[in-house]
Order: C-alpha cells, then structure tokens, then sequence
C-alpha cells in the first residue's frame, strides 16, 4: 500500500511515533527493507533528551557504546562520555544518515483500531490510517510524584527531576533532593558543586564504580555480558523495569559519585521520605543501613569482576582504587525523622522519583501492571502494533544505545512480514 494524503486524511504503510533512539533505529531497519513509513515526533529529533534532561547531563556510558546501527560513535574520544548536547547533535546527524522521513513538530492524541489498519489523530487534527504502528515514546514515560506533595506549602518550590536545567534557574535557598538514583545523586552534586545547601534524601539505589582494574565499569559489564542479559535471566523483571539505576557520573571524564563524601562535603544526607504535610517532610530512619547497603554494591560487583578475570586468564591491572579517605563514618550525627522545610531554609524540592507509563491516549488494552505495555520484544497481540525502547523491554539494552538496534532490527523484520 503506497502512501496517500488529502488535506485532513492520509495512509500510510507504517507509522512510528518518537524520533529518539529507539523509533530512528527501527526507521533505519525499515529503510533498508524499502518499506515505506513515517516518523512523527512531537518536537525536534532527540526531543526527549532536550526537554527531559538537565544542561550539565552527560551519558553514564562511554562514547565506545554509542552504536545506533549503521551510526556508531567514530570521534575522537571513545572513552569519553557525551554530553546533553552532544547526544542531540548525535541522534540529528544519525537522521539525516538515512535520511530519516521524520515529520517534526507533529503530536499524536489518540491512536485506536479501525477495520484492519490503525487510524491515529494529532494535535492538529490531522488523520493517518496505518497498517503498522511503531509506538517508540521513550523509555521513561512521564515524570511522577508522590500524592502528598499537593499538601505541602506553596512556599517551596516543587519540580520534578526532568524539569531541572541548572543551578542558577532555582530560588536562592536550600534544596531538597529526594531519590539518589543516577538523575537525583548527579543532581545532588552538580548543586553542591555550585554552593547551593542541599538535602538528598536517599534511596536503595547502588553505586556504581565508574573504572576498576584499568577498565570503565561499562566495558566490564559489556564483557561479561551483563549487557546480554533478558527477562528471562533477571531474578525480578519488577525491580529491572521500575528500579532505581545506580549512580555514577560521566560529567567531568567520568567519575564516582560517593554519598559519603558528599556528607562529608557539606550535603545533608536524609532517608528515605515517607510522607510529608504543609512544611514538615517525614522520613525513614534507616538511613545508616541504607549507606551500608549502598556501599556493598560496588564491592559485590568487583568481586564479579575479579571471578571473570580468574576464569578467563584475562591481563588487566590489580585494583588500584582507594575509596576517598576520611569518608567511613560520615554522615555524623543524629538521622533525621522528619524535616522542617522552613526552619531548614529549604526553597525548592527536586523530585527525582523516576517515571511511571502513560499510554491512555492508545485507546486499545494494551497495558498490564504498572501500565507496562504487554508484548514481546516489543510485540503486541494486536497485529501491526509494536513498541520500542522500553526500560528491559526485552533485555538490559533495549532502551540503551549499544543495544536498542538489535530489538529494532528485530521490531522491522516483524512489521516486513506484512508486506511480503
């Protein structure tokens, strides 16, 4: 079926809805097959980068890992890691390699079954039937916080983590961090670095070494095949899907991010938050076995390094990393049950509390628990309607650069069977 237009209607052979990562991949697979499509995204190529991330924001994997297919990263610095812009420069040059047929500046409201093909509406109206579409919205869904945060008092500012820009963009003031997952833990220190007084309330979130034994922590992973890992092999797809990742850093050419040592540094470290009303936050107060926890991440994954090195005969260095001295015993004093907003001075509260799903504008049942969609690798039980670049979709890479090709690649050969 050849592709038509009219002023308010238009059919097309497939639709893929988002130009980030994952929808240019399976653009690029569907190119190669000569099979006719369309990519409609909302903003620019790479939109969800722009918008969604912080301007200080760099990739947590190195540059060796930047592998769209047909488009692997070929600069100067594969062990570098890009930075916000650069990975927006990145996905906009991977368009115009393939000459991508994306259509920017156009939303889809709703998407829903007609006959045997998909009919979708835009934002301006605008009507498109498709034999396939090819939902690749990103990975993370849409910002979400607590219920309780609607009681607390409008003299402090609330904004999720993927509203944040930078420093000088927040009141004069303190600033309460909560969650210390990879977004909130760089957040934390980025604000620390500029002088601002802040409170991280922390989270069950890992830390994760950024080199050991001569090699960054991504190499190690991407050798040992934790890279390689599916649903299948993960002891609980719930926590792979919806946990928190651990936190590192690719700012600065990389670098561990230790919560102690931004204790020690002049961040006051709290639990968890367990609710909160008017100006008063209330908090776990495990916060010492969280640490402790958090600390024999780094240790086990090591260990894991050291038993592969062993089994393999493979010649790196021994471990020469020295955890920062002085930072054992911080945070000193006593852990904190609640927090005063107001006595403490703090101005403005960062949610980063992750993402949950929002596929209500797909007027089909194509959600399970957590609103996950229900596929399989990406395919769904109604015919001719795929999703992409899903946290572990599949497996650990599906919304990750160095392997969302490969569901992508799969997700196009799928959709080519209808045209054969």
């Amino acid at each position: 079926m050849l592709s038509t237009t009219t002023n308010s209607h238009e059919r097309q052979n497939v639709v893929i809805i988002g130009a980030g990562s994952a929808g240019l991949a399976t653009s690029y697979f569907l190119s190669e097959k000569n099979i006719d499509h369309v990519v409609l995204e909302r903003g620019e190529v790479g939109n969800t980068w722009n918008v969604e991330r912080w301007d200080g924001f760099h990739l947590v994997n190195p540059n060796w890992a930047v592998r769209l297919p047909g488009f692997h990263y070929v600069g100067e610095e594969p062990e570098g890691y890009l930075s916000k812009r650069e990975t927006i420069d990145y996905l906009q040059d991977y368009a115009k390699h393939f000459d991508a047929p994306v259509r920017a500046g156009i939303e889809v409201e709703t998407l829903g079954q007609h006959g045997d093909a998909y009919r979708l509406t835009t934002s301006s109206g605008h009507m498109i039937e498709a034999r396939c579409v090819v939902v690749a919205t990103g990975a993370f869904g849409v910002p979400k916080t607590p219920d309780f945060s609607s009681g607390l008092s409008s003299s402090v500012t609330q904004i999720h983590s993927a509203e944040y820009k930078n420093p000088k963009t927040l009141y004069d003031g303190g600033v309460l961090v909560v969650g210390s997952g990879q977004s909130g833990a760089q957040i934390a220190e980025e604000l620390l670095q500029a002088d601002k007084q802040v409170w991280l309330s922390v989270g069950n979130a890992g830390r994760r070494p950024r080199r050991y034994r001569g090699r960054d922590s991504s190499w190690w992973n991407y050798t040992m095949g934790n890279f390689d890992k599916t649903i299948e092999n993960v002891e609980s797809i719930d926590s792979a899907r919806f946990g928190s990742s651990s936190h590192t850093s690719g700012a600065g050419g990389g670098h561990d991010i230790y919560l102690r040592q931004m204790a020690k540094n002049g961040v006051t470290l709290v639990g968890p938050v367990t609710g909160g009303d008017d100006v008063t936050i209330s908090l776990r107060t495990d916060l010492k076995e969280i640490l402790d926890a958090v600390d024999a991440h780094p240790i086990q994954w090591k260990q894991g390094v050291d038993e592969y090195v062993e089994k393999h005969g493979i010649k790196v260095p021994m471990d020469d990393t020295v955890d920062p001295p002085g930072i054992k015993h911080w945070p000193k004093g006593a852990v904190l049950s609640e927090l005063n907003l107001v006595e403490a001075g703090i101005k403005t509260i960062i949610w980063s509390t992750g993402f949950k799903y929002d596929f209500d504008w797909i007027k089909l049942p194509i959600t399970g628990e957590h609103n996950f969609p229900i596929q399989r690798r990406g395919v769904t039980e109604y015919s001719g309607l795929y999703f992409m670049g899903l946290q572990w979709m599949y497996g650990s890479k599906s919304a990750q650069f160095i392997g969302v090709g490969e569901d992508a690649e799969y997700v196009a050969g799928h959709a080519a069977e209808r045209f054969g």
